[in-house]
């Protein structure tokens, strides 16, 4: 049921922010929204290692999911690998974050699962470490690009979409390394620490609409990608966590993140959920 306020629109379509008597109600209303049955999840760099294991955890609490990715062959992998376990309720469509009109189409999809879409997981990422002398300007940019600037383009995209039904919720993957940086990752750790100043400047934007942003800052997480990095960086890695061991993303990180998506996190906004073992205590 719609109000004169809710009927509203901008030049450019978006409805407008509530007033501050307007909000209380509006917050009750997307709290009795997130109450419903789960709808539709998007999660970017869905096709392996924390991607592939958040769509699995929201597979298992009851969304349907959208898997996106560039690796074509990875992508239809993990999509019928998923299938056979939940048939009908996944699909996959290959979308570079990086363009703008990919992560649009890639929203426009989500509808062909046939529910809202509740959530938007901006999860793709990509490394190209080095040291800040010898690091060229084409291996910035792509991290920017893919890190953050895909990451703004998701929740851009993905808030337009949500707005519309007083409900959502939006999660960046971030890392502790946008706290405290790391040697040979001057642009991945900058890149993620503009994910969190994004994460709490559009949760503030956003709370008026009934959208909720939040992120999860990952520590060390033992998966693939640690082939990348020298030994001896991983043991200083794991040396620096008081847990004693890298994160399992099935366990920690995915299960944050179904924490973050639901409606016991109805109340919580521009929030990061550190999942690292304690790595960044006192930061």
């Amino acid at each position: 049921m719609s109000n004169e306020t809710n009927s509203k629109t901008t030049d450019d379509g978006i409805i407008p922010e509530a007033g501050f008597h307007e909000i209380s109600d509006r917050n009750r209303r997307s709290s009795n929204a997130e109450s419903l049955p789960p709808g539709v999840a998007v999660v970017t760099g869905a096709a392996r290692g924390i991607g592939r294991a958040i769509a699995t955890e929201l597979l298992e609490a009851g969304y349907s999911v959208l898997l996106s990715d560039v690796d074509r062959d990875r992508l239809v992998s993990t999509e019928t690998n998923l299938a056979s376990r939940w048939p009908g309720k996944v699909r996959s469509r290959l979308a570079d974050v990086r363009r703008l009109q990919d992560v649009k189409d890639l929203a426009d999809a989500a509808y062909d699962l046939g529910a809202a879409l509740d959530v938007w997981v901006n999860n793709a990422g990509i490394l190209r470490d080095g040291l800040l002398l010898r690091m060229s300007e084409s291996d910035w940019d792509e991290v920017m690009d893919v890190n953050l600037k895909g990451s703004f383009y998701g929740t851009q995209v993905a808030a337009r979409k949500m707005i519309r039904a007083r409900r959502g919720s939006i999660i960046n993957i971030g890392s502790v390394s946008g706290y405290y940086g790391n040697a040979g990752q001057s642009n991945y750790s900058a890149a993620k620490a503009g994910l969190l100043a994004l994460t709490r400047s559009s949760a503030r934007e956003l709370a008026g609409r009934g959208v909720r942003v939040n992120a999860v800052a990952a520590g060390f997480v033992d998966n693939e990608f640690v082939s990348q990095v020298p030994r001896g960086v991983v043991e200083d890695l794991l040396s620096r966590i008081p847990l004693r061991h890298g994160g399992d993303p099935e366990q920690y990180i995915a299960r944050a993140v179904r924490f973050l998506g639901s409606a016991d996190a109805g109340f919580i906004t521009g929030a990061v959920l550190r999942v690292d073992g304690g790595m960044a205590i006192g930061f």
